[in-house]
């Protein structure tokens, strides 16, 4: 269109014409396809993980739409990013300056914080060390929202790469893994359930042993499925921000894992604890236990937001320094004297 093109939204008439279109063309027709049905329905402007000044000024690079809702209130959709995610408008956009385009005007508004809760990444596993050195287990994977698409994304490439990507999370923590089998939900009919894979396995030299030591890290501290931990790939070297920080979503990450012990083993020191995080924005909890034979792992980290100010880096950056240390601390134990 030219000089017209700009912001104009091309009408569903021209987008069927066409059948191809960016962002706004796809908004363009959900707001055709919603006044069909009856709903009262607009366009809105945002600008995709950036801030938005309230200056008048070309701040805007995507185009989304808010329906009325019975309360009055809208609400915000986004057919552009939300196709194989289980929401109707990405949380990854939360935060985010948006205006939409009423018959009345609008104001500059803001995106909601979407709870933690709603993208949580939960990973629970049991697991026997056997006397070779031998880890023989099995863990089971599921996530919501943001999580959930984060960890389908192995599935993103053609089907023919879909088992390489799902064997490649282990593999990456330990090369030498012998996948068993894998089990998950069906990818086309994501709608239905939240994503949720079973994984087991067998890998062999996995703990180093001797007569009297046994020296290994427990297969999930190492961290597995971490593309659903975007906060693990932050930079924490930095001791102290001057300026707000982003994540790509607000997230829950949940993990425990049971290894049973080969028999005559135990801990040679205190087992490592990881200092709390009571934050505002970020809280964080995990360490070892034994129960009987058998060793505990469990973390729990919450993540509130997506925009943090700098006053959260402190909290922010013990809980992920946290979660990396365990993934790189060996455990030593010692066999007991007869």
């Amino acid at each position: 269109m030219g000089e017209g093109e700009g912001y104009t939204l091309h009408n569903a008439t021209m987008n069927f014409t066409d059948r191809c279109g960016v962002c706004k063309d796809k908004a363009s027709l959900l707001i055709a396809m919603l006044r069909t049905a009856g709903f009262n329905a607009y366009a809105a402007m945002t600008m995709a993980g950036e801030r938005i000044d309230r200056i008048p000024a070309d701040q805007f690079n995507h185009s989304v739409t808010v329906v009325k809702r019975r309360n009055g209130q809208y609400h915000l959709l986004d057919p552009t990013w939300v196709p194989n995610v289980r929401e109707l408008w990405s949380s990854a956009e939360q935060q985010q300056g948006y205006l939409m385009g009423l018959p009345n005007g609008a104001d500059l508004a803001e995106t909601p914080v979407s709870a933690p809760e709603n993208h949580y990444v939960r990973i629970t596993g049991k697991s026997e060390l056997l006397a070779d050195g031998t880890l023989v287990g099995e863990f089971t994977i599921t996530a919501e929202g943001q999580s959930d698409a984060a960890v389908r994304s192995v599935f993103s490439a053609r089907r023919s790469e879909w088992r390489r990507n799902v064997e490649m999370e282990l593999k990456r923590v330990a090369p030498q893994a012998q996948i068993i089998s894998v089990t998950y939900t069906d990818n086309d009919t994501y709608l239905k359930q939240p994503v949720k894979m079973t994984y087991k396995y067998r890998i062999p030299n996995y703990a180093l042993v001797s007569d009297k030591e046994l020296i290994f890290t427990p297969l999930l501290a190492k961290g597995v499925f971490t593309r659903a931990m975007g906060h693990l790939s932050l930079n924490t070297s930095i001791e102290k921000r001057q300026y707000p920080f982003k994540d790509r979503c607000s997230r829950l990450v949940e993990v425990k894992e049971t290894v049973k012990l080969p028999a005559g083993f135990s801990a040679l020191s205190s087992l490592p604890e990881a200092t709390p995080v009571n934050g505002k924005a970020v809280t964080y909890k995990g360490g070892y236990t034994m129960q009987g034979n058998s060793l505990v792992f469990e973390q729990r980290a919450s993540f509130g937001k997506r925009v943090y100010e700098a006053a959260d880096w402190p909290d922010f950056r013990s809980a992920v320094l946290s979660q990396k240390s365990f993934s790189a601390t060996e455990l030593i134990f010692v066999k007991k004297a007869k």
